[in-house]
């Protein structure tokens, strides 16, 4: 705060002037982070002020009319569904642009600037992450059926499909992509798989694993941190343990380590800042909001937490009606500033 605005300050408040100062710190990040949520839309945060979405019209970004991960078919099982309609889930950024997928199967791609839709392509049927892959291609995986979809962001069109597992939520591979992993999400397992020959490996299963979904590497390249907020218990039973990050070590694909979170911290999506030493976490309360959350990577202490869904409804009235009225977030793009 500079010293003209410290001597304003202190000359109202000696005039008898309450003041009230709105002050957001640096947060030593550049770039704007886009979360997706069941709702439809994109939420908006630039990362150089941490300030929460309040603007409907600027901070955040239209794709589709609301819906539930946990309705229709999820791992080849119908639930009710109470919206037919997408929702959004994972949104990869390449070429400038976002490609969102959808929890109808369908992938929306928006221009971030603009914040206008500029296609629609029907691909799969539920989409859960969307992860750009070694060789440019969109990788979306799919809890409907299970399959990991491969699609073409220049030709915008789906050019493969492999199979892996139940209802898989997210992939990554190894960096000399020899072996990818893949999360099942009620299942709650890790498939290995052989890049080469698209063979299986083997599964990493753990008892803080129960409900998991999107996996991301950690910058040492060899840790895979498996965001398991395990709000299911396994086969979809009631909840048996709190919200975690499992860490495997891929040399051994064996779990080395579980960081726990605090019981409000249900984490969806983790991406590291380009310098290795923040953890963003995109988490659900359970709630009336979810979370944009800082964790230093190392000592895993969090730093901070962003209301990213409250902060914009509670002024614009906005009451959520699925989901148990829990507005809830899933994947986490990031467009880093150099």
């Amino acid at each position: 705060m500079g010293l003209k605005k410290i001597l304003l300050i202190i000359g109202l408040v000696v005039l008898g002037v309450s003041v009230v100062i709105e002050v957001h710190a640096a947060s030593g990040l550049k770039g704007t982070a886009y979360i997706a949520g069941h709702g439809g839309h994109l939420a908006v945060v630039d990362l150089a002020t941490l300030k929460p979405p309040t603007r409907v019209g600027l901070d955040r970004i239209v794709l589709t009319e609301a819906g539930s991960e946990m309705e229709g078919k999820i791992a080849g099982m119908d639930f009710e569904e109470v919206k037919k309609g997408g929702g959004s889930h994972g949104t990869a950024l390449t070429n400038g642009k976002l490609y969102a997928g959808l929890l109808n199967g369908k992938v929306v791609v928006v221009d971030p600037i603009t914040r206008k839709r500029e296609a629609t392509v029907e691909v799969g049927k539920k989409f859960c992450d969307a992860v750009v892959g070694p060789e440019g291609a969109i990788y979306f995986e799919d809890m409907a059926d299970g399959n990991v979809y491969v699609f073409d962001p220049k030709a915008m069109k789906t050019v493969d499909k492999i199979p892996v597992g139940k209802a898989v939520c997210s992939i990554a591979w190894t960096e000399n992509v020899e072996k990818a992993y893949i999360s099942d999400m009620p299942v709650g397992v890790v498939h290995v798989i052989d890049w080469k020959t698209k063979k299986p490996i083997t599964d990493i299963a753990d008892p803080g694993m129960t409900f998991i979904h999107q996996i991301r590497f950690a910058p040492d390249r060899r840790h895979l941190w498996v965001a398991a907020p395990n709000e299911y218990g396994p086969g979809l039973s009631a909840r048996t343990k709190k919200p975690q990050i499992v860490v495997i070590d891929t040399q051994t694909d064996k779990v080395v380590d579980h960081i726990l979170l605090p019981d409000d911290v249900n984490l969806h999506d983790v991406k590291f800042s380009p310098d290795g030493k923040t953890a963003l976490l995109a988490a659900r309360t359970y709630g009336d909001d979810s979370l944009l959350v800082l964790m230093d990577a190392k000592t895993h202490k969090i730093q901070k937490r962003v209301s990213v869904c409250a902060s914009c409804h509670k002024p614009a009235g906005v009451t959520v009606s699925i989901d148990k009225g829990s507005p809830l977030l899933c994947g986490l793009a990031i467009d880093w500033k150099k």
